[in-house]
This record gives structure tokens, sequence and C-alpha cells, in this order.
């Protein structure tokens, strides 16, 4: 029998490709490796409905408004729901596929592979976020009520139906297997990591530096859950408690909180301190980073950021830059002594941990030597790509050659 690569098709809804990185390193490390593969996902960044990136096929589907509520909710995820299961059809039909690797939030999407796997097909389930925790985490005050219980329950259903699970770290994949009921055999960890963009030497972006002034900065999404809101007031406290004028905030990215966010710093004082980039091509995020003398990551400790491990903390890191974070389980497993930490999401103490590093050039240098040493030592996105493809190689019995060449991963052995 002649033979072919096995086929993988991602469902992602909570994000586009190629703007979703850690999707994008997933399937072009499954496309070296000797794999196809075809992604499913919302129009974001780029509008084109048929697409490819390299040997990856892309197929997008109108994005929907975002709505909020328990109305936004519905139907944001059932519309997602329906159009990932039509455009798996049509994949299916053109192309064929022999596993479903599903992307979360939301484990909704889990139905869709759930379906396919009453046709022989496999099911990965990729668990990016909580989404029970991500929920409650969106707006402070929400209780465990219908949506968090309905959110719990696909979560579970999602993991006791996997054939195979992926967790980001150690405290996702405990969950998965204690409140999920997973077997731990199934659950793999593929951590966050910079790509080879940011492991060489990179030019800094002059032009958001301010002579004469230390550039802080941060990159990434913005959204309630992300704490850049604590960033903007430890700032504030900088400035006004400690007396500095002496430094510049640059935030990079964009999401659903950047319009509260700028009016926070319009109110505070400080639209003439803080720099808004809005989104910038992926390609220019290293010069951003390169450029800033502190870099921060404000997500406030709670049940979800405490178990997320942040792929802009290992950027950072990376470009060898020290970082100011509150002190998570899962930010200390990251940084160790590459960051300094604030307690119990006190801000005043954020503000301190910033002026500490603003005051001390040499522990500036040292820490982001540290860091990079830290990433060098394991957490690039090259070490745990070799645990994606082991994965997928022990789902489909692929045996590789011992220098690691693909032996054309054949679907003859498909039951």
């Amino acid at each position: 029998m002649k033979s072919k690569p096995y086929r993988i098709l991602m469902l992602l809804e909570n994000e586009s490709v190629p703007d979703d990185c850690r999707v994008l390193l997933e399937a072009e490390a499954l496309i070296d490796a000797g794999y196809a593969v075809t992604i499913i996902c919302p129009t974001g960044g780029v509008t084109k409905k048929v697409d490819r990136i390299g040997e990856i096929r892309v197929y997008r589907y109108p994005q929907m408004w975002e709505i909020g509520g328990v109305l936004g909710y519905l139907l944001e995820y059932g519309y997602s729901l329906v159009a990932a299961f039509v455009l798996s059809w049509f994949v299916l039909l053109r192309h064929g596929f022999d596993a479903v690797h599903v992307h979360t939030p939301p484990d909704l999407m889990g139905l869709v592979a759930i379906f396919f796997k009453l046709l022989g097909k496999r099911f990965v389930f990729d668990h990016h976020d909580l989404s029970p925790e991500l929920y409650l985490a969106q707006k402070p005050g929400r209780s465990e009520g219908t949506v968090y219980r309905a959110l719990r329950f696909f979560e579970r259903l999602s993991c006791r139906k996997a054939d195979r699970l992926i967790a980001t770290n150690d405290t996702q994949r405990s969950i998965q297997i204690d409140r999920c009921g997973a077997d731990p055999e199934d659950c793999y960890i593929v951590r966050n990591g910079p790509n080879a963009l940011f492991l060489s030497d990179v030019q800094p972006l002059e032009s958001i530096r301010t002579p004469g002034c230390l550039t802080i900065g941060y990159v990434g999404v913005i959204g309630v859950q992300d704490g850049v809101d604590f960033m903007v007031r430890a700032l504030h406290e900088v400035k006004t408690k400690h007396g500095r004028d002496d430094f510049r905030g640059v935030i990079v990215g964009s999401g659903p909180a950047i319009a509260d966010l700028k009016r926070l710093a319009a109110k505070l004082d400080l639209a003439d301190k803080i720099l808004f980039t809005g989104m910038i091509p992926f390609a220019t995020v290293p010069s951003h980073i390169a450029a800033f003398d502190i870099c921060l990551t404000p997500d406030p400790s709670n049940a979800y950021n405490d178990s997320c491990t942040t792929i802009k903390t290992m950027e950072y890191m990376a470009l060898r830059k020290p970082t100011v974070c509150f002190r998570t389980r899962e930010n200390q497993i990251t940084a160790g002594d590459a960051a300094v930490y604030a307690d119990n999401n006190d801000i005043p103490a954020y503000a301190d941990a910033i002026v500490q590093l603003m005051d001390d050039p040499a522990l500036r240098k040292s820490m982001g030597q540290t860091a990079r040493q830290r990433i060098d030592n394991g957490l690039t996105w090259q070490h745990q790509a070799v645990r994606l493809i082991e994965l997928y190689d022990n789902l489909f019995d692929v045996v590789r050659e011992p220098s690691g060449c693909d032996p054309a991963a054949a679907v003859a052995s498909l039951p």
C-alpha cells in the first residue's frame, strides 16, 4: 500500500492564524515532522477565507462580533461550532483527515472532534486555557452559575473523550487528570516557547524609545484577565509615589479592554507617558521587546492566571530582559530568578519592583543573562516541539529512524 502522511485537522475558535503563534508553531512542527496539517479558524488580522501558510492549509470563517454576557457566549460559541463543523466536513471530503486537534478555549469545540471519532478519527485536546477559570477572570465577581457549570461539563467531556491531551504546564495537566478524569498516560505537557525570531540578536526599535528615559514595556493581548490595568496603575505609582519621570511605558497589542485602558491612562494623567502601539505584525514583536529596558507581566494572581504559562514572559526572557511579575506558581517555574515578584496583587509592591530595576542597571543585566540561560536550557520552542511530535508518533504508532528523520508516516496501520 502506498504510504502518505497522516493528516491533522486543527480547530481554533478564539483567535486566528497566524495571529495565534502557538498554533502556527505547532502546525509548522508537525509539517516538518512529515504530517499534513489543515487549520480551521475565524478571520482576524487576515480576512482571506482560503489560504496557505507554507505547507499549511487554512480555512477561515467570518469572525463574529464580540457581544458579551450569557447571550453573547451562546451566539458566539454556537455560531463557531456550526461554522467549524461545516468546514470540517468540507475538509474531510476535499482533503481528508485522520485526527482532529482542538485548541481551546472553548472546550465546546470538542463536540466536533467527538462526532468525527464516530467515523474513526482520533481526537487531540490542546488545553491552552482553563475555560471555567477564564470565564470568571474576565469579569471579577461572576458567580459559578449556569455558564460556569456548562463550561466545566464540556471541559470534562472533552478531556474524557480525547485520545491524547496537551497541557502547557503541570498545573493544567493536574486538572486534566484530577478534575476531568483523563488517563495520566494520555496527558502530555507541551509548554509555550519562544520561536527562532526571539533567539538571535535583534536590533531594538529606537523609535519607541525616549532619550533620557527607561522604556518599560508590555506585549500581548489586552483583555480584562490580562491585568494591563495593573501596569498602568503601577506606572502611576512610579510617577506619583516615587516621583519618577524618567520612564516611558509602551503597551504593544490590542484586545477588548484597550478602550478602557486608554481611558484609565488619561484619568491617571499618564497619556503622555504611555505609548499604545495597537496591533503590530508578529515579525516586529522582537524589535519592540529589544527596545524595552524592563518588561512587565502584570497578569494578577487568580485561579485562571495561576494556571497559565505566558508566552510573553518567555519572549522577554529570550531577548535577555528582566521582568516584573505577580507571584504565581507558573510565573516562578518559568522565570525563576530572572524576574522580580510582587505578592498578593499589590500594585504599590509592583511599582516598588519596577523602581528597583530602574535604579539598578547591573541587576537588570544579570537578570537578563539568567533569563536567556533558562530559555536555552529547555524552554525554547524547539524543545517543546519534540514533545508534540512524540505525542503524535505515539498516537499513530509511527516509528522513526534513529536519525530522527520521518519514515513517511504511513496511514497503512490505521484501523
